[in-house]
């Protein structure tokens, strides 16, 4: 086995970005509190690790959901003026899903020397012990899911 069972995939995913925004809990709090109390479901969320008094925190929602975003995103920086968010629409999200990713060492590789064979960028990953989703943009995306598809034996 090769430790995928499914790919799935997702299309019109809109990725924000808030760079250099502050490292403490209580903002990030702020953000996730503001699109929760705004209805919107936040989906994959990457985070680095603090540098000094900052972080890079990326999430994404539906696209459905942006016009709601963006009012909630003009809120946020009536709050907080120094943050300044980028947006990225019309991306796909590809995951892929398997329990036996708990055990198996190398699927991730797999995974990533697939989308580096379909020479696609990443615009973020996120993964749990059972999956592992990438977000590409629309041009990437056909590229990228015939080679997870190719490389796993299995179609979305």
């Amino acid at each position: 086995m090769n430790g995928v069972q499914q790919i799935s995939t997702v299309h019109d995913i809109a990725l924000i970005t808030f760079n250099k925004a502050p490292a403490k809990l209580d903002f990030i709090s702020h953000i996730f509190t503001a699109f929760s109390e705004g209805g919107i479901n936040i989906d994959m969320i990457s985070q680095t690790p603090p540098q000094g008094e900052f972080v890079n925190l990326s999430f994404t929602v539906e696209g459905d959901s942006l016009a709601s975003a963006l009012a909630i995103i003009a809120k946020l920086r009536e709050d907080y003026p120094s943050i300044k968010p980028m947006v990225s629409s019309g991306n796909c999200k590809i995951s892929l899903f398997g329990e036996e990713m708990r055990e198996q060492p190398g699927v991730a590789a797999s995974a990533i020397a697939a989308v580096a064979k379909a020479q696609t960028e990443i615009l973020v990953i996120t993964t749990s012990e059972i999956d592992i989703s990438f977000l590409f943009t629309e041009a990437n995306y056909h590229d990228a899911l015939v080679s997870l598809e190719e490389t796993f034996g299995i179609k979305a």
